[in-house]
């Protein structure tokens, strides 16, 4: 039973995988006169290095702080790809989605389709679906404050093999992407900036279980409808991305640490698990 509720909660944090006070804060609900690739540079040779601190106060092994470096791998007209560092691999959670598939621009959209991939361990478990992303508007220069720019709804059923037993899951998701605001002025990572692009990134889960005690088949929630996932990301003008604050979490339902503890099992995992991961700009360079 635990590696079970394990085994999910590690594929809740793969789908989803110090705050500081913004002062000089002047927001409107319209850009002006600019471009999407005005917030999205691509030319060649193009690259942007992040400094990236994760931590978390439940699970200490996940603090740590790292480099990203980002830069243009491939240009085809008005798309192009993102890379990061020597292994491909980011340690920023918005670089890691953005290096995972492929960005297009018309003149006030940003777009994303890519996917996100499957760790070894659930595949080998019988995790079969598709989790890729397709259409996902990161920016929209006429979008109105607060205006969702994405929305896609998912449910879907799995069998878990464990030991030979199949244990059914359902699990309903929603992806979706929000402008909040459009800054004149904000101050971010200790520095002023112009014409600021805020928006967010949402990963919203349900994942109902199918279990048998005491010979009596029964469905609750492993966890309740929640955000696994929320990430705040800012575009600046002629630069890119200069900020990503993303939160990962979950709290396992009520109903479910209930049943645990009915069966006599000892749950020895955290309950709820929350992960901060922010992505600041320290150097970036341009290049048509």
């Amino acid at each position: 039973m635990k590696k079970y509720i394990f085994l999910i909660l590690c594929f809740v944090l793969v789908l989803s995988c110090n705050d500081e006070a913004y002062d000089n804060d002047s927001t409107g609900d319209s850009s002006p006169a600019l471009g999407a690739s005005d917030y999205s540079p691509s030319g060649n040779n193009a690259y942007w290095i992040y400094d990236v601190a994760v931590s978390s106060a439940v699970v200490t092994e996940m603090n740590f702080a790292a480099t990203d470096s980002v830069y243009v791998s491939s240009i085809n007209q008005n798309s192009f790809l993102l890379e990061a560092n020597d292994d491909g691999i980011a340690n920023g959670s918005m670089n890691i989605v953005l290096t995972n598939g492929s960005l297009s621009k018309t003149s006030t959209t940003l777009v994303f389709d890519g996917g996100i991939d499957l760790p070894d361990n659930l595949a080998d478990l019988g995790f079969t679906q598709d989790l890729s992303i397709e259409g996902m508007t990161l920016l929209d220069l006429d979008a109105s404050n607060n205006q969702e720019l994405y929305n896609e709804e998912r449910n879907f059923s799995e069998n878990i093999d464990l030991d030979g037993l199949a244990v059914p899951i359902n699990i309903s998701s929603r992806i979706s992407t929000t402008k909040i605001n459009f800054h004149e002025n904000k101050a971010l990572n200790g520095t002023n900036y112009t014409n600021v692009f805020e928006g967010e990134f949402s990963l919203n889960i349900e994942i109902l279980g199918t279990f048998s005690v005491a010979g009596i088949s029964q469905t609750i929630p492993i966890l309740d409808e929640q955000d696994v996932l929320k990430t705040s990301y800012y575009y600046v003008e002629n630069i890119g991305l200069v900020r990503a604050e993303t939160v990962q979490g979950i709290s396992l339902s009520a109903q479910l640490t209930t049943l645990l503890s009915l069966s006599g099992v000892d749950l020895d995992i955290p309950t709820n698990v929350s992960i901060e991961n922010i992505e600041e700009l320290v150097d970036f360079a341009l290049s048509d």
